[in-house]
């Protein structure tokens, strides 16, 4: 066994296949288009979703996530660079006869040639383009909304996004504590041509809790992850069964500070070594490599973390953390806009030596629909 863990780091840097999960079905970015000045639209997003983690584990437990998720939306263009969203994000629970989350939402986007700023409901989630460790997937089920405000940068070889979610306010006297997480995640295409692309990826989360006018006795906290590394793309014929080989391979760092806590796991470490194959069937198999020492998550996927996030384990610590990750994932395109996706997700762990799995199903829609346009405005 000890052979197969040198080799695999060894044969997942040299095999050229990315990464990050394909989460582009997911992503619910929204353009602003010039053609669409001083016109109305109606816009859905939605997402029904089935995931089920058998996970027996002390870091992660296992449990069913089922039910869907709406977000009807008006969208109304008053410039060439701007657009205003209202609507309301609906998400529903099967099993729970109410709705788990009623909010509504509200974004200002102003977008000119490669720049956007958008204040209020962000393009967050998935569409931060952040490796698993850093982002779960799994809070796109869960925790989706994010509400601050966004800067990005969008060209033919660069991707830069950077964010403020504010997830917490305070008030004076308030029992609880502000709660803020912020990032950045940016890629650069150092060389892009028909055989292939390198790219070089920088990301990292900071969150912090804590205030001046509250009255919770917890101490003010700040925890940070970052992650450095590089991917590499390689196009195949598209006559041939496989079309793409990708590998991306990444080094993580977490901290953690808190006023008077004596965590022993301050500073950590992790090593995310992976390959992918996209195949002509739209099937995508994905190998993932991890090795976390003493590594801590703001919002990373669960089974990446030495703190338990388990509800019945919530005090166990791993210190070091080596998983191999087999994902196969299929993406089926019903119609426009409307996708649906399946994964399954077995995985080994080293250090426990034990075997267990992830599958899910999710049906992907969204569109806008045209309702009016200001033609007295236009003319003006």
């Amino acid at each position: 066994m000890r052979s197969l863990r040198v080799f695999l780091p060894l044969f997942f840097i040299t095999f050229w296949a990315e990464a990050q999960l394909n989460n582009t079905a997911f992503r619910y970015d929204r353009p602003v288009n010039e053609a669409d000045s001083n016109a109305l639209f109606l816009g859905i997003n939605a997402m029904g979703f089935a995931k089920n983690n058998e996970y027996f584990n002390d870091i992660a437990d296992g449990y069913t996530l089922f039910g869907y998720q709406l977000n009807p939306y008006l969208t109304y263009h008053p410039g060439k660079y701007i657009k205003i969203d209202a609507g309301v994000y609906l998400q529903k629970d099967f099993g729970n006869n109410g709705y788990r989350e009623v909010t509504p939402t509200f974004s200002f986007k102003y977008s000119k040639k490669a720049f956007s700023l958008i204040f209020g409901t962000l393009e967050g989630s998935v569409s931060h383009r952040l490796v698993e460790p850093l982002y779960d997937f799994e809070k796109t089920l869960n925790d989706r909304l994010e509400n601050g405000f966004q800067v990005k940068v969008e060209k033919e070889r660069l991707f830069m996004d950077y964010w403020v979610d504010w997830q917490n306010m305070i008030y004076p006297g308030d029992s609880t504590q502000e709660h803020i997480v912020g990032g950045a995640s940016v890629k650069w295409a150092a060389v892009k041509n028909k055989d292939f692309q390198l790219t070089v990826p920088l990301q990292f989360v900071v969150e912090h809790q804590g205030g001046q006018i509250d009255d919770d006795p917890e101490p003010l906290q700040t925890n940070v992850n970052m992650a450095a590394g590089v991917e590499l793309t390689v196009p195949l014929s598209e006559n041939s069964f496989v079309q793409e080989l990708r590998s991306s391979n990444y080094y993580l760092v977490s901290s953690n500070s808190s006023e008077g806590d004596n965590d022993p796991l301050t500073t950590g470490s992790g090593l995310y070594i992976n390959a992918a194959a996209k195949t002509k069937a739209n099937l995508e198999v994905m190998a993932s490599y991890w090795y976390g020492d003493k590594f801590t998550s703001v919002q990373g996927g669960q089974l990446y973390a030495s703190r338990s996030s388990s509800y019945k384990n919530a005090r166990v610590i791993e210190p070091a953390r080596e998983l191999l990750i087999i994902r196969l994932m299929h993406k089926l395109e019903i119609a426009d806009g409307l996708s649906f996706n399946s994964r399954f997700e077995p995985f080994y762990d080293f250090r426990n030596g034990t075997f267990e799995y992830a599958f899910g199903f999710y049906i992907n829609y969204t569109g806008d629909f045209f309702l009016i346009r200001n033609k007295k405005r236009q003319h003006d």
